[in-house]
Order: structure tokens, then sequence, then C-alpha cells
């Protein structure tokens, strides 16, 4: 066990191999379907996920993560460590953060000398994915909880994540799609949306006509977020369609440096209200 003991929720998308090297944890984030709550990647696996979500009648919702879970993590942690750093999706899009603020009360309420450091990343998917990730990177390397937290402080700011949905009928049944969704589902318009800024929220940032033209144009769209003179660190997520991912995969390659290049798939959670997509996180 490290000195300091990284947490994060299942939005973080991140490939289990990671999860096992740096020993993450991970609290699963829920979901409701057909009136079952299924908590991600434990009840319902991505496969599981696709075959029921592909012929619903009712749109799936998202609920927090449990306090439950959240207090087995960290009463697990206390035990053989004094810091733990939990890093959580935007806390503008779910309760999941107060999860966590319930559970590290009753924790410390056993345990009084642990520390528990719950952060809002203000974004998810890879963005969030490697924030965790290079937390737990210095963890491992035996850093102290101060320059943790630096690292995460610093990691929120560089990462971006972006996505091309296949469809905005998700977003417009649940109310969330842009304006004039409905014109340019008709026009096979696809949408590209992202955590872009420090604000939590999710964006609208283009609009292409065409799956191909879309996933090139996010694609393109990492320069301008990003000094591309620096390697880049890129996770090409996908959903029901791995090719998708490495697809993504080549297009970053045949483009940019990269000092890490991969793909993971994303969570059922994730796809829940926006259907297929496909995404990536990075910072340079």
């Amino acid at each position: 066990m490290s000195k300091v003991a990284i947490v994060t929720d299942s939005t973080s998308c991140l490939p289990p191999e990671f999860l096992k090297e740096y020993d993450i944890r991970v609290v699963p984030v829920g979901m409701v379907m057909n009136g079952r709550v299924y908590r991600d990647l434990i009840d319902i696996s991505p496969a599981e996920f696709w075959e029921k979500f592909l012929t619903l009648t009712e749109q799936p919702t998202t609920a927090a993560g449990n306090p439950g879970d959240f207090v087995a993590v960290f009463s697990e942690l206390a035990r053989a460590t004094d810091n733990i750093v939990c890093i959580l999706v935007s806390k503008a899009l779910t309760a999941t953060f107060e999860s966590a603020y319930l559970a590290r009360k009753l924790v410390k309420a056993d345990h009084p000398d642990v520390n528990i450091h719950i952060i809002d990343s203000r974004t998810s998917a890879g963005a969030l994915g490697f924030i965790v990730l290079e937390a737990a990177r210095a963890a491992r390397a035996g850093e102290p909880v101060s320059e943790v937290l630096k690292i995460v402080d610093d990691m929120s700011s560089r990462v971006i994540y972006l996505a091309v949905l296949d469809t905005l009928k998700y977003l417009i049944k649940i109310g969330r799609a842009p304006k004039n969704a409905n014109i340019g589902e008709m026009l096979n318009v696809k949408p590209i949306i992202g955590f872009v800024d420090d604000s939590g929220l999710i964006e609208v940032v283009g609009r292409v006509g065409g799956k191909e033209k879309a996933l090139n144009k996010m694609v393109d769209m990492v320069k301008k977020y990003v000094d591309i003179r620096n390697p880049l660190h890129v996770i090409a997520h996908y959903s029901n369609r791995p090719e998708e991912g490495e697809q993504l995969k080549q297009l970053v390659a045949s483009r940019y440096k990269c000092a890490e290049l991969f793909v993971s798939e994303y969570t059922p959670v994730m796809c829940s209200a926006t259907g297929p997509m496909v995404g990536m996180g990075f910072y340079a």
C-alpha cells in the first residue's frame, strides 16, 4: 500500500490493468433501468447493458454512488493508510460527491486520524481517468499527500474530454439536447460534446454531418485545447463498437506525437444518457 491511497468512481473508465497496477479503488456510480438499480460494472457489464439498452422503451436514469460503497472502500483503506485522495466525476452532474462526503463523516468517526480528501475533478471519462492515474503514479512513487494533491490540481486544469454521439435522440428524450436538436437529428448531424473548461458542465463544442467527418473533426479539435508541440497523453473510448476505439486511436496516432495512447471501454452509466458514442480524454 502506498502512503497515499487513491479512490475514484466508475465514470473514470480506466482500463482494469491500470486499476490493478496502481491499486486504484473504484466506487460504482448507479443507474436505474426498467425499475432496477444497477451498480456500474458490478451488477451489469457493458455487454449486458447494450443488450438491454437498444430495446428499451424508457430511458435509464443515473443515480449517485452509494454512500455504503464509499464507506466500505474508505474503511478498508483507513486500516492501511492515513491519507486517502478521492477524485470524482464533476459534482455539477451527480450527487456522488455528497455520498462521498457522508461516507467520510461516518468513517472518520471510527478512524479519526485518517485524512480523506474528496476532490471534484469537474470532468469525467478519460479526462478524470488521467487525473486519477497521475495521482496514483505519484502515490506509488512515495510522494507525500501534499504533492499528490498538487498534481491533482495541476492535472484538473489540463485535461480535456471530447466525444462524438451517434444520435441526439437519447439526449432529446431526457431534455438535455442542444437547441434545434430535432433538426440536427433529421439531417444526420453528429454533435461533438465535451468538458473543455473549469465549469464542470458538458458543452456542445461542434456539430458535423456524418460520423466519419465528426471523428476527424474531433481529432482536429485537439490542437484547439492543448499545445501539440508537446507529446500527448490520450485515452480513446468506445461504447458498443470496439473497432471505433481502434479507429480513433489510429487517427490520433497518425496526426500527433503521443507519450501514451490506449483504448478503453465506456461503462454502462457513461452511455445511459447518450447512447452509443466514441470519445477521448487527453492532455499535453
